[in-house]
């Protein structure tokens, strides 16, 4: 019998794609891991943002219910002797809020928050303009803004809205 050296070449050839298909398989799976950790590492950063975030939309809405909560106690007493303009920081004392104009720091030792109330004006018409206008005692602009730093970026919630002396207190 006589030997066929290109048969013999063909069987080591085949060998060695085993071989190659093998590396080729653990690659594939190898950057399938690989992409599959990054997406969760990056998921688990955005639930973070996303709760902080929250938590800080949280706060500057409690901001709004306590300048509503202190509007209703008595606007003489808690929002027309305030200085319009100024920066406020909402605290509990006793068992009511007030505001101050001193920081008592972070609260869960990330955020602050601030409140700025201000005067509005109103048009002829007697519709809230964003400047100029006749000044109208009975209602004020509230802005609450939490902010806080991420990932060495600061970052804030603002909510504005509008009160209104309509108890007449």
């Amino acid at each position: 019998m006589k030997y066929n050296s290109k048969i013999h070449n063909l069987k080591k050839a085949e060998k060695g794609i085993g071989l190659v298909e093998i590396l080729i398989v653990i690659a594939v799976i190898a950057v399938g891991f690989l992409a599959i950790i990054s997406f969760l590492i990056f998921s688990r950063g955005v639930t973070f943002q996303v709760a902080r975030n929250t938590r800080a939309t949280s706060l500057a809405e409690e901001d709004t219910e306590a300048i509503r909560a202190m509007r209703d106690e008595s606007w003489s007493s808690n929002i027309a002797t305030l200085t319009f303009g100024t920066t406020y920081y909402p605290v509990i004392s006793g068992d009511k809020w007030t505001l101050t104009t001193t920081n008592p720091g972070l609260i869960d030792n990330l955020y602050t928050r601030t409140v700025v109330v201000e005067n509005v004006g109103r048009d002829a018409n007697g519709n809230i303009v964003a400047s100029g206008g006749t000044n109208d005692p009975k209602t004020k602009k509230v802005t609450s803004t939490v902010s806080w730093t991420e990932d060495g970026r600061n970052k804030q919630v603002v909510l504005t809205t509008y009160i209104g002396d309509f108890l007449g207190n």
